[in-house]
């Protein structure tokens, strides 16, 4: 497994952070970004590496580095200095041992076994598995199956697609693995290369745990990472693999990590002398003392995640929102008159006859009157027949209101992507800056005055009308907000 080179998760910086500001910084960003509270030597050399490639140090150029450190792609780059990989073939054995016990049950269904290994390091774990299961097909076991398989890590995930070993990879004593892995590992010049049949069954890919996952799986392995985590984001990473998890599927933990976990959604199991954990369904957690929001945040995720496995669908023609009629939608009695009508025809599933601009309205005024639930549903709508900047847009602020600022940032940043001149979506990312790092927040701020100023500098027939989402406030309003603070 891939283990984050993180110190423990005291409640003190370390001495050697708090005196340097280039370290301080990162020693937070890390932590949002990944989960984590880095060790000192991996901030270090995770300082070193960005001064050398923004040729510059953080006091001199801090925007080049909180460019690098919200790039996905660089961010799988840069976690090269703050993990380290100690893994090997079938390692912690009882996990291997129960699941294949487990099998026949798994299997009855007669679809396809779906099984991802999160923080799988260069890939030992998961070629165990494909092993595993292929030795149970040939000796009669009839069902066929697919593993995912990440690392934040892109030189471990590049490591794990060539699939040639070292011997340090190899820590038998003449059990069943043995004989297991002979049967796949192909000797050549000192390395094992894992046969061609093998290697073709597992995906890898990089991918951050702290962003959840887009598919759903009946097993997830997570092994022997989750103890680097702060205890606030190890609840944030156990959501997101409970969310991905079927229901009844199940999630296999490191055997020293088990006893301290407890989550709603997970259930804890215990079979062949080994605890695991199985998803149960959210109705069961009705009445447990767990934040009602993240509950329905990740409801929603799951949602989401559910419709890729229903039947497709035709594609429905894409409403269109056109922000001049919004705003002369809001400009009567803060379009509450059109907010109730939407609402009315909600009821009897008759929302065909409104356009895009009436959903657009009525979602925006509930969001100002903290009508949460309402909104919700009206954005469900609208989001199954529009991808524009604007739901993306509404789904941020949806967020923002229910105090769940991650996933609001998150959305913002999407509606930022697809639209540089929408103003709107950078400036709230900046006041969600503004709660933490002084220097990132300079950054965000200085992004949301250059996106003013490009939607400024077009032609007046060319702009559009982005203050009816803003309150009907002109973006210079906003722009005195954000140099006031950057005073």
């Amino acid at each position: 497994m891939t283990n984050c080179a993180a110190c423990e998760n005291n409640a003190e910086v370390p001495a050697e952070v708090l005196s340097c500001p280039a370290l301080l910084f990162l020693y937070y960003r890390v932590e949002q970004i990944l989960g984590i509270r880095a060790s000192v030597d991996a901030l270090i050399a995770l300082n070193k590496y960005l001064e050398e490639t923004c040729k510059g140090s953080f006091i001199k150029n801090p925007a080049a580095y909180e460019y690098l450190l919200t790039s996905r792609e660089q961010i799988f780059d840069i976690s090269k200095f703050l993990t380290v990989n100690e893994t090997y073939f079938f390692r912690e054995g009882a996990h291997f041992n129960l699941l294949a016990s487990l099998l026949p049950e798994l299997i009855r269904s007669g679809r396809t076994l779906r099984i991802c290994c999160a923080a799988v390091s260069i890939g030992c774990e998961a070629y165990s598995i494909a092993m595993l299961l292929d030795h149970q097909i040939k000796n009669g076991l009839n069902f066929d199956y697919n593993i995912d398989a990440f690392d934040v890590n892109i030189n471990s995930v590049e490591t794990a697609k060539n699939a040639r070993f070292s011997e340090n990879s190899l820590r038998t004593d003449g059990s069943a693995w043995k004989n297991i892995l002979n049967l796949y590992l192909i000797k050549e010049n000192g390395f094992y290369n894992v046969s061609h049949e093998i290697k073709n069954k597992v995906n890898f890919f990089p991918h951050n745990i702290m962003r959840g996952l887009d598919k759903q799986y009946d097993i997830i392995f997570f092994r022997n990472s989750l103890i680097y985590f702060t205890p606030k984001n190890r609840l944030t990473v156990l959501t997101n693999i409970s969310e991905s998890l079927f229901t009844n599927g199940l999630l296999f933990l490191g055997v020293s990590e088990t006893s301290s976990v407890k989550h709603p959604l997970l259930a804890s199991r215990y079979k062949s002398d080994v605890f695991y954990f199985q998803k149960i369904s959210s109705e069961s957690i009705e009445n447990t003392a767990f934040p009602d929001n993240i509950i329905k945040v990740n409801a929603d995720r799951r949602n989401r995640q559910n419709s890729q496995y229903k039947q497709i669908l035709p594609k429905k023609e894409e409403i269109f929102v056109d922000c001049g009629e919004i705003t002369n939608i809001l400009k009567d009695d803060d379009g509450r008159q059109n907010s109730d009508k939407v609402l009315s025809a909600f009821k009897y599933s008759n929302l065909s006859s409104f356009s895009g601009a009436n959903l657009v309205s009525c979602i925006i005024t509930l969001l100002n009157m903290q009508n949460l639930e309402n909104a919700e549903k009206i954005l469900e709508h609208l989001e199954k027949n529009n991808s524009s900047v604007f739901t993306r847009f509404l789904r941020a602020e949806y967020y923002f209101l229910s105090g769940i600022a991650e996933e609001a940032e998150k959305f913002y940043h999407e509606a930022a992507v697809k639209d540089k001149f929408f103003w709107p979506a950078f400036y709230r990312i900046a006041i969600i800056a503004s709660e933490g790092n002084r220097t990132r927040f300079e950054y965000k701020a200085k992004k949301t005055l250059e996106s003013i100023d490009l939607w400024q500098k077009l032609e007046p027939d060319n702009r559009i009308n982005y203050e009816c989402f803003m309150g009907g406030f002109s973006p210079d309003y906003f722009k005195r907000i954000l140099e006031n603070k950057l005073l």
